[in-house]
């Protein structure tokens, strides 16, 4: 839960409170429906709190499954790249083509050997 959901909590369990007490104080002395109304009233910020809680779950939730989908396209990301490496090291060397098949890079596997002329 954040500190804005924490104090908002706090503030409507401060009011429910408050109002649960004048309800009781006032119980007898006036009109049977301002008390019940009251009572209702303090109902009220019962439902704000179990609204902050609900989206502190929810927060929760998303933040879980952002994480998840971060580890996820970190996945991803190395396997695309382990993928061009290996389609670079098993295309023929870029020397070849761009020298007209003149020279290859020293590491082409399809570099001819000068020393064994046979």
């Amino acid at each position: 839960m954040s500190t804005g959901s924490r104090a908002l909590t706090a503030l409507y369990v401060v009011v429910a409170l408050w109002l649960s007490f004048c309800t009781v104080r006032t119980w007898g002395t006036v009109p049977a429906w301002t008390t019940l109304a009251m009572a209702v009233a303090a109902l009220a910020p019962v439902a704000g709190v179990v609204r902050e809680t609900v989206i502190a779950d929810e927060r929760r939730a998303v933040a879980v499954l952002r994480e998840r989908e971060g580890r996820r396209a970190a996945w991803r990301d190395a396997a695309v790249a382990a993928l061009a490496r290996a389609e670079v090291e098993a295309a023929c060397c870029e020397r070849w083509w761009t020298s007209c098949a003149t020279e290859h890079d020293p590491g082409c596997v399809h570099r001819p050997s000068w020393g064994n002329t046979a």
